[in-house]
């Protein structure tokens, strides 16, 4: 197998279609089609089909993606030891809520320092809700060097690099006459609710929490996009649980947010496999952990 076809399979799924492939990995068409087309003949089996969006990969070429990554990060590797001058490529992929914080951060830090280096990062869509099994599944195929979610539990067959803990609070509609001091979650108690899709480490906590203390909310919405549930509260929804790093720009927008006595913390951090790091990978760990 040609790591060649093996690179230009992973651009024409990364860039949605041969032609943008091509433009990205500075080639003419026929080239990145003809080699895939040989990948294909090699596998025997159809990578991509078309659909309403274009190109798009066929349930073989879905389970090919993760091989497909680990074959190039151990190629870089290879590279690396015998030293290897392409540009170092990072593969992260995030949940929705931490690719903006603390992901942006970290990201913009670690360019500054290593500024050869392209990063690329895989967002778990909104729709999914920051959903960290999808991260950790990622991550364990092969399909990203490193990971950043939330750890709620054993991350199972992966290694994690805890970064820091999210406070969470609660924000409520404009106009909400509320106690100026820490409030307990029994306020919510038949109250509405902006709640979390399943799937995701906050619906765990903020629903395990809940449970403990006997509090049961009306959930009038479900929605995993944090810009979403802001704009829902303020639009006098209800209620929503919204990571401390959120706190300041929703209240200065309207909405009355206050502290859950006692509190919520849900730790994040990196996840990836026993396997040996690309050193890009190991130099954007030991970054992260200052």
């Amino acid at each position: 197998m040609d790591p060649r076809q093996v690179r230009y399979f992973l651009a024409v799924v990364e860039h949605g279609g041969f032609g943008r492939a091509a433009a990205a990995l500075g080639l003419a068409q026929p080239t990145v089609s003809q080699s895939v087309k040989a990948l294909e003949r090699e596998l025997g089996v159809a990578l991509f089909r078309r659909d309403s969006h274009g190109v798009v990969p066929s349930g073989a070429g879905r389970r090919f993606v993760g091989p497909a990554r680990q074959l190039m990060h151990d190629l870089a590797r290879l590279g690396a030891s015998v030293g290897g001058h392409r540009r170092p490529v990072l593969q992260l992929v995030a949940g929705a809520p931490l690719a903006t914080h603390p992901g942006a951060e970290l990201v913009g830090s670690f360019v500054a320092e290593h500024p050869d280096v392209l990063v690329h990062i895989d967002r778990v869509p909104d729709r999914s809700a920051g959903d960290d099994d999808t991260v950790l599944a990622r991550v364990r195929s092969g399909a990203s060097e490193l990971g950043l979610a939330y750890l709620s539990g054993p991350a199972v067959e992966l290694r994690t690099v805890e970064l820091g803990r999210h406070a969470f609070v609660l924000a409520f509609p404009p106009g909400t006459r509320l106690p100026d001091r820490r409030v307990p979650l029994s306020i919510l108690d038949d109250g509405p609710l902006i709640g979390v899709p399943p799937g995701a480490s906050q619906r765990r906590l903020i629903k395990a929490a809940l449970h403990t203390r006997g509090v049961r909310p009306r959930v009038v919405v479900e929605n995993g996009q944090r810009d979403l549930s802001a704009a829902l509260v303020l639009a006098g929804v209800g209620a929503a649980f919204l990571p401390d790093a959120a706190a300041a720009a929703i209240a200065a927008r309207g909405a009355v947010v206050r502290v859950i006595d006692p509190p919520l913390h849900l730790a994040y951090g990196l996840v990836h496999r026993p396997a040996p790091l690309t050193a890009i990978a190991e130099a954007f760990v030991d970054h992260v952990r200052g």
